[in-house]
């Protein structure tokens, strides 16, 4: 999309230069991740000058940031200056993608799946990162895919075996995928600067109008109104883009999530596992970012609206303690449930989830020891979920800043590891919406609780027996359609469930599916994807395969999307959903809970 004044050009590159140190930290700390995971199985001095040759780029695009934040303020009304910096920025990034690109080169060898594993999985990330740090400045994005992940590419081809000629061509389309998601979002960030210009113009001369025509004071003020309402929504045009775009951002997330689980059972040396361990765990705080930051983009266009109905309080507690169950032993913490009442409350018990899961999240973050217990108790009408940990505790004086967003206590380094700071301040939006008191009591050193207030529903109540720990999916040898319509996502599905032991047939829409079905044997599961191609949907896609097969085949939909269709037509269905990106501990749990619900099929 064409610039049509100087000023959206220059908040273009303001905007690029201001995600300068988050895209230099991430090159500097995956060239060390590099080094370390190669450093006993390649040459060390070739691996040195490397990194020494992306520290030397590194510094250099120091310089560059710093000379363009001391700049002079007539620079961004000069078009010639603001393209020159454009100019700069795309050489340091072309620079950066060949430091990159040549690492496949260097360091991926034949024979070694766990140096192109390695290789493959840090371009990929960085490329996908380039999507949102790039894209508003398309050459800088365009030439940097195409140094960075070209030589790689190469590679693969000049291997020329089938398995890395197919990893080439998956890496081709994932390379599409990538340059595709980068256009829109560069032409709809285009849009959302243009936009609020023309609105912060109407805005001016709205109230200009007022001041001139003080004889139509009623009509000025209506049209003020409306011009502060249209600039006002300009200002969250990209929080619009973020929720809007929840589907595609989470689509490569989700495909890198479920390849990483396939490959456990190919990686058997230690340091493959050592390395894909550390992908796993850079994947999950990326998760974890993602979802935190579209949350935060629904709150603030105002697209969540609640769905109040009454439910049982413990068993939804006992699905979170188990999800995060396993999370927390990796890190050396208990996760464990105290008595659960299972008194019915009234709430909207998908945004009620949410709150207790962030609360779950924020205490696995900030426990490096212990324990965390998940209990309720009863008091005053009132059902009070509470979460206590035996993390690092918040001082007094922090206690009435923890809600702000990127507010983090005791992480003043900003390790991305423990999150950007929005679980709280998710939390706090929640309640309000709920009208959910939630307390905090905490002594530093020692420990936090954090209480969720929510209305109990006259009726009885017993209490929960303990719960069941999520076991893995075993060798069942059952046949699992999969649809959708993202090839690298059904590949990833598909090698994950053949992984576990799964006969797999795959299909990108309905009509392929019934033409699968139609050929070979029943179904014992789906697991189908909302939103498909030419405006079809998941469901329509489950509700075509039952009927064909005359059998109601357990099925899980996996989705993108934030508002509350999907699940509409998944309780129709009487189907699960799962929100992407899915980690293969939650796929796992699902399946069992699916399966155990079913019966055997």
């Amino acid at each position: 999309m064409a610039l049509r004044t100087q000023s959206v050009a220059a908040e273009l590159i303001r905007l690029l230069y201001r995600q300068v140190p988050a895209v230099l930290a991430a090159n500097l700390i995956n060239s060390n991740l590099v080094v370390a995971a190669l450093w006993q199985s390649h040459d060390q001095r070739v691996l040195v000058a490397w990194a020494s040759a992306v520290l030397a780029l590194t510094l250099m695009r120091v310089g560059l940031w710093t000379q363009y934040r001391f700049r002079p303020a007539t620079d961004d009304a000069d078009p010639a200056r603001t393209a020159r910096w454009g100019r700069y920025y795309t050489i340091g990034s072309t620079l950066s993608g060949l430091m990159w690109g040549a690492s496949a080169v260097l360091f991926v060898q034949a024979g070694d799946p766990i140096s192109l594993l390695l290789i493959s999985f840090v371009l990929g990330g960085m490329g996908a990162g380039a999507v949102t740090a790039l894209s508003n400045n398309l050459p800088a994005f365009y030439l940097y895919l195409l140094t960075s992940l070209l030589p790689l590419e190469g590679h693969l081809l000049v291997m020329g075996d089938r398995v890395h000629l197919a990893i080439a061509g998956m890496a081709a389309v994932y390379v599409v995928g990538l340059v595709v998601i980068g256009r829109n979002f560069n032409a709809t960030l285009i849009r959302a600067l243009t936009l609020n210009e023309e609105n912060t113009q109407l805005l001016t001369n709205m109230e200009q109008q007022v001041r001139v025509r003080t004889s139509d004071l009623q009509a000025s003020n209506a049209l003020l109104t409306d011009a502060r309402a249209e600039a006002e929504q300009a200002n969250q045009a990209k929080s619009r883009f973020l929720a809007a775009a929840s589907h595609d951002l989470r689509q490569p997330l989700q495909s890198m999530f479920l390849f990483a689980s396939a490959l456990h059972s190919h990686v058997s040396s230690k340091t493959g596992i050592d390395a894909l361990v550390r992908i796993e765990r850079g994947l999950d705080v990326l998760k974890g970012m993602l979802d935190s930051l579209l949350d935060v983009s629904r709150l603030d266009v105002n697209v969540i609206q609640t769905e109040l109905t009454v439910f049982s309080l413990g068993s939804m507690l006992d699905d979170v303690s188990v999800s995060y169950r396993r999370i927390a032993a990796s890190k050396g913490i208990e996760l464990r449930c105290g008595p659960l009442s299972n008194a019915l409350v009234c709430s909207d018990q998908g945004l009620l989830g949410r709150m207790v899961r962030n609360l779950v999240e924020n205490a696995i973050r900030y426990t490096e020891k212990g324990r965390i217990t998940l209990s309720t108790r009863l008091s005053g009408g009132c059902v009070h979920v509470e979460v206590k940990d035996t993390g690092i505790g918040i001082a007094p004086d922090q206690l009435g800043r923890i809600f702000e967003e990127f507010h983090q206590v005791g992480n003043p380094e900003r390790d991305k590891a423990r999150g950007l700071g929005l679980g709280l301040a998710i939390v706090q939006r929640l309640s309000s919406i709920l009208g959910h008191r939630v307390d905090v009591q905490s002594t530093l050193g020692e420990g936090s609780i954090f209480s969720i207030q929510v209305p109990m529903v006259e009726g009885a109540t017993t209490e929960s027996p303990p719960p069941a720990a999520a076991a893995a999916p075993v060798d069942t040898g059952r046949l699992v359609l999969v649809i959708d319509d993202d090839p690298m996502v059904l590949l990833a599905l598909g090698a994950v469930f053949e992984g576990w032991g799964y006969q797999v047939s795959m299909a990108n829409s309905e009509d392929e599916a019934l033409v699968r079905v139609r050929s070979s044997k029943v179904p014992n599961l789906m697991v189908a994807d909302y939103r498909l191609r030419e405006g079809k949907v998941g469901s329509d896609a489950i509700k075509g395969v039952r009927a064909a097969c005359g059998v109601s085949i357990p099925s899980i939909i996996l989705t993108g999307e934030t508002g509350h269709e999907c699940e509409v037509y998944a309780e129709e269905l009487g189907a699960m959903v799962l929100h992407k990106p899915v980690t293969p501990n939650q796929l796992s749990y699902a399946l069992e809970r699916l399966l155990g619900k079913e019966g055997a099929c």
